[in-house]
């Protein structure tokens, strides 16, 4: 018998158990506000992803990452934004499930939620809103008024 605790087990200890949706046996998927978390088990890790954006803003990457980093330093370790392979930006946090219990895997798993419900409007609105150029320029001369 392991001695490492299951998904099912650590959801219904922590009381997120109500609010995950099954996928698999090694995966649930759980909501905070308009963020998405996807948690699951991988071998002895346990991972929290928060899929938010497929494409990086085009023309201001730089810019978005350096956003990125200093949302990361807020987190101060609860969290952290990433690039995944495919392009999808994310936020994320993992460890491994030995000695993990349910208020640290509720710790974790509702700290990727809370950040990523709080970051998403925030950076859609910043990076990923069209922004009309007359209205700009209106707010701009408005501001100079």
């Amino acid at each position: 018998m392991s001695d490492l605790p299951t998904l099912e087990e650590l959801l219904r200890d922590s009381g997120l158990g109500e609010k995950a949706e099954k996928i698999d046996d090694k995966m649930y998927r759980l909501q905070w506000g308009s963020a998405f978390v996807i948690v699951g088990t991988s071998g002895t890790a346990l991972v929290a992803i928060a899929p938010l954006f497929q494409h990086l803003p085009p023309g201001r990457e730089e810019e978005f990452f350096r956003t990125l980093l200093g949302h990361n330093a807020y987190m101060g370790g609860m969290a952290s934004f990433a690039l995944q392979p495919d392009g999808w930006i994310v936020l994320h946090s993992g460890r491994a499930l030995k000695g993990l219990d349910a208020h640290e895997f509720a710790v974790l798993v509702s700290a990727v939620g809370r950040f990523a419900d709080q970051f998403d409007d925030v950076l859609i609105a910043e990076f990923y809103s069209p922004k009309s150029e007359p209205a700009a320029a209106a707010a701009a001369a408005a501001a100079a008024d």
